[in-house]
């Protein structure tokens, strides 16, 4: 039996075998007409939200594959102010150290350079030892001329050594001419991501020229190899 409710009073009324869209009448008085078939407002409603999820879900993909590489690439470059940063300071402290003693030195105990820990990029002035940041206690080795990974305080950190530097990058590190007319090459390099590229960064105290011709000014980082771009 199929049934509609007198939306008068709300009885329930008996419409079996009434064509749709032909009058009935109730028995308070009130003429109402048979409904025709079709779906109803809610359904027409749940149907459309529906069809509007299912033809969304491409764009969202879309955005997504845009949105998430860019995040990452965006994470890695704030992971590169650290480089950058602690280049500078290493810069700074040559160039104080000079000042007093007419040398550079590739010795980070005697220049004071002692960035600090949870540094994921290592530091190189030279292919000599780096300071072993693996446990809780620095170890600092005699003479060394660099800063190691900070395997503890990163977790998901890898040490990197000198030999991983990329050929050619190695040998600018350390002390170029005899001082005083003399200057020094620092290196850092980090892993940003899980492959196998280093990000690789130097500074220098004299004026130099890139590969493909670009100058750079002393002082200022210079990027080797961009692991963002990976």
């Amino acid at each position: 039996m199929k049934t509609m409710k007198c939306p008068k009073c709300g009885s329930v009324l008996d419409i079996t075998g009434r064509v749709p869209g032909s009058s009935l009448t109730c028995t308070c008085g009130n003429v109402t007409m048979v409904p025709k078939s079709g779906m109803s407002r809610g359904a027409l409603f749940a149907l459309i939200a529906v069809s509007g999820v299912v033809m969304m879900c491409p764009c969202v993909g879309v955005l997504a594959a845009i949105a998430i590489p860019n995040f990452i690439k965006f994470q890695a470059r704030a992971k590169q102010a650290e480089c950058k940063s602690n280049l500078k300071a290493w810069y700074t402290a040559q160039r104080a150290y000079f000042q007093e003693k007419d040398t550079y030195s590739t010795s980070i105990q005697e220049v004071g350079f002692l960035p600090e820990r949870r540094n994921r990029y290592a530091y190189f002035a030279g292919p000599g030892a780096l300071e072993d940041r693996s446990t809780t206690g620095a170890q600092l080795a005699v003479g060394a001329e660099g800063i190691g990974v900070d395997t503890l305080g990163i977790s998901t950190a890898r040490a990197i050594t000198f030999e991983q530097l990329p050929e050619g990058v190695g040998s600018m590190a350390g002390i170029q001419g005899e001082c005083p007319e003399c200057d020094i090459t620092l290196l850092c390099a980090g892993q940003l991501d899980n492959d196998e590229t280093l990000d690789v960064w130097s500074i220098s105290t004299m004026e130099r020229e890139a590969d493909d011709g670009t100058p750079i000014q002393a002082g200022v980082p210079f990027n080797h190899v961009n692991d963002t771009n990976d």
